[in-house]
């Protein structure tokens, strides 16, 4: 919690010489304390939205000092470094140094691949990725209406966004008539419809096994998810407008991504790039060109960081 006690706690018992923060976690407190120890503080991948930056701004006389305290911004794009300076982060102590998560590895298979393609059955695959609530019908109706695709009715990998969906969607795939196996659980005898992937830590190596993936968060009001897993994978991403969080990546996607206007539109695009087999050559041609381009900013980043270290 970022309280003082707690602060004060980790900070006597660590005793960092160097405190690293992720994307956008500013926690007041914590800042404080750093800038009164006179301990440096980088931000790795930083990040901010328009929003963010609205809500920094209303809140101005809690995080001015915490602000302060910022040694280094290494910010994501040129955007997110103009909205660190318009929140009150010297511009001078702000560097471009890109998204780290360019520079993960491609991740393994997951550990319940074999048994995940013997009940695909050789069916095609899609990952339905980080999938919110509100979207689990639409995700679950896309069987249905894909089997009079030329490809077929594709095998549903289901991965919902919070742990206490996971029920939920068992309960209304079973309501739709979808036949469901549980990663957490042992598979039944007889084919299946829906994989619900019921754990945390696997969906970047799930994306693996699939052909085509379509993207949660994007049809509500989240500005959605991680699209660069999917993209890694090489699978070409379908998604809804809202994409307030993720646009840089989108744009630079190129024709790896497919949006549609609202949900109407998935089970179309899907099609499309299930009956055709080019569309996902070149859905992985671009994906790969963007990761070429975007690769580097983690040592970029440790430069800065290290720069810190050595004074």
């Amino acid at each position: 919690l970022d309280l003082p006690v707690s602060v004060r706690r980790l900070l006597d018992s660590a005793t960092p010489r160097l405190l690293v923060l992720m994307e956008t976690e500013l926690w007041p407190v914590l800042l404080r304390a750093a800038r009164r120890r006179g301990l440096p503080v980088v931000v790795a991948s930083g990040r901010l939205s328009e929003r963010s930056v609205g809500r920094l701004r209303a809140a101005r006389p809690l995080f001015r000092s915490g602000l302060d305290a910022l040694s280094a911004v290494a910010a994501r794009s040129e955007e997110d470094a103009e909205r660190f300076a318009a929140v009150g982060v010297p511009r001078e102590r702000i560097h471009v140094a890109g998204d780290m998560k360019f520079d993960r590895p491609l991740p393994a298979e997951p550990a319940f691949a074999a048994s995940f393609r013997e009940l695909a059955a050789g069916r095609p695959v899609l990952v339905a990725g980080s999938i919110a609530e509100e979207e689990l019908d639409l995700a679950l109706s896309l069987p249905r209406l894909l089997t009079r695709s030329a490809s077929g009715a594709p095998f549903l990998l289901l991965a919902p966004r919070r742990t206490e969906s996971w029920d939920e969607a068992e309960r209304r795939a079973a309501a739709a008539g979808l036949r469901v196996v549980r990663r957490s659980s042992p598979a039944p005898g007889g084919p299946a419809d829906v994989f619900l992937l019921d754990t945390l830590g696997e969906l970047a190596s799930a994306y693996t096994l699939g052909d085509v993936a379509l993207l949660g968060g994007t049809f509500g009001r989240r500005g959605g998810h991680n699209v660069l897993e999917p993209l890694q994978a090489g699978l070409p991403v379908v998604l809804g407008p809202s994409v307030w969080n993720i646009r840089r990546a989108v744009e630079a996607a190129g024709a790896a991504v497919v949006g549609v206007p609202d949900p109407a539109g998935v089970a179309a695009a899907l099609a499309r790039l299930l009956d055709d087999p080019a569309a996902r050559a070149a859905a992985r041609e671009a994906a790969a060109a963007l990761f070429a381009t975007d690769r580097g900013a983690t040592e970029r980043t440790v430069r800065l960081a290290l720069g810190f270290l050595d004074r």
